[in-house]
Formats: C-alpha cells, sequence, structure tokens
C-alpha cells in the first residue's frame, strides 16, 4: 500500500470529505489531493498533521506501506526514528534466538556428560552368612559360642571366609556361600535425556537465528 493510499482508506473509514479532513489537519484541500493521489510526498510538519488528525502512529503505518513508500518517506525524522528502531528490534531477534542456542547446548552437553560419570558396568554381588560369634582366639572353624545367625550381600570380595569382632568381644565368622553377577545401571543415566532435549532445543534455536538473518 502506498501512502496516499493509506491516508485515503483513513479518511474513508471515518466517513470524512476531503475538504473536511484538510479542514481538520490544517492544510489545504488541494495538497491533501496530491498527497492521496501519490504526486506529493509529505512534509514532516505535514505528516505530523495528518497522523495527529488521524489519531494512527508511525509503526501501524511502517506495518502496511511497502518498502519503496517508506523508502519515499525516509526523510521524516519520526518515520526515519521508527523505522530504524524496528530495524534494532529485528537484528536482535536472531541475536537472542543465537544466545539461546549456545546456552541450551551447553547445559545439554553438561547432562550428556553427567550421564556418562559412573556408567552401567556388571557387578558382582557376594553372599556370607554367620552362624554366631565365636570367643576371641578360637579357630575359624570352631562351634559359636553365641549362635546368631546373619547373612550380608556386598560387593567387596573377602575371600572364602574372614572375621569381625563384635562388640561383646567375641569375633563373628563369615563364610562366602554364593556370588551373583549383575548389571548395574548408571548412576546418573537419568540425566541422558534432558541431555538429548537440550542439544535438540539448541539446534532448532540456530535453526530459527538463520531464519531471521
Amino acid at each position: 500500500m502506498t501512502f496516499g493510499d493509506y491516508i485515503r482508506t483513513l479518511r474513508t473509514d471515518r466517513g470524512w470529505t476531503q475538504p473536511e479532513a484538510a479542514g481538520r489537519a490544517g492544510i489545504e484541500q488541494s495538497y491533501l489531493s496530491k498527497l492521496e493521489t501519490g504526486k506529493s510526498v509529505p512534509s514532516g510538519e505535514v505528516y505530523d498533521k495528518l497522523m495527529g488528525c488521524y489519531g494512527v502512529d508511525p509503526e501501524a503505518m511502517i506495518d502496511v506501506l511497502v518498502p519503496e513508500e517508506l523508502e519515499r518517506l525516509r526523510e521524516i525524522d519520526v518515520l526515519r526514528g521508527a523505522m530504524l528502531a524496528r530495524s534494532e528490534r529485528e537484528k536482535a531477534i536472531p541475536r537472542r534466538w543465537l544466545a539461546a542456542a549456545l546456552a541450551l547446548l551447553v547445559i545439554g552437553g553438561a547432562f550428556i556428560g553427567l550421564s556418562q560419570v559412573d556408567g552401567a558396568h556388571p557387578e558382582t554381588s557376594y553372599t556370607y552368612m554367620s552362624d554366631g560369634v565365636v570367643s576371641r582366639g578360637a579357630g575359624l572353624e570352631s562351634e559359636p559360642a553365641v549362635p546368631d545367625e546373619k547373612t550380608r550381600f556386598t560387593t567387596e570380595m573377602r575371600g572364602p571366609v574372614f572375621s569381625e569382632p563384635t562388640e561383646a568381644g567375641g569375633v563373628r565368622i563369615w563364610r562366602l556361600v554364593g556370588s551373583q553377577q549383575q548389571w548395574r545401571p548408571a548412576r546418573f543415566g537419568w540425566a541422558l535425556v534432558p541431555g538429548i532435549a537440550g542439544v535438540l532445543a539448541a539446534v532448532g534455536c540456530f535453526f530459527l537465528a538463520r531464519r531471521w538473518n
């Protein structure tokens, strides 16, 4: 849309005749006619009068005028300022997307790295049993002085038989009765999902930043 078409549409939407609109804006009807037909370009003063009369801000007009027409009106200070401000805002958009992409990439990479710490691996679990407590100095094959059967599961291999002192002054004898190998999951395996999601989101932000450029 041209500037002339724009102000003519504003006038007709309000139901004003050309002489009435010119009178409200404080300009000559002949001048308004030239503006509406595109034969003339308004000065900054006339532009202010027209926009004040119609109650329209520069941003609203920038949205509908074709680029060629905006270039013709670039000498109007108010309009030029509005166009420069919009240009700066549009330039800032890809920078924001790029910053978001870098932040998400760092966060996603950190989560993926965390998921690899203490990764999944096979682990052997040993089962030890004790029939009770024997007196200090007694042999490992001695009968328990205090029968007290217990079972212990541990990932530490301590040999077929080992002993531990008790608080009561005796010794508890532990004997290996079995072992089982099982797959231990990664300690921080849960971090892989948000990590991948962060990287994918970063790729999306990079794409949007490129589109805006």
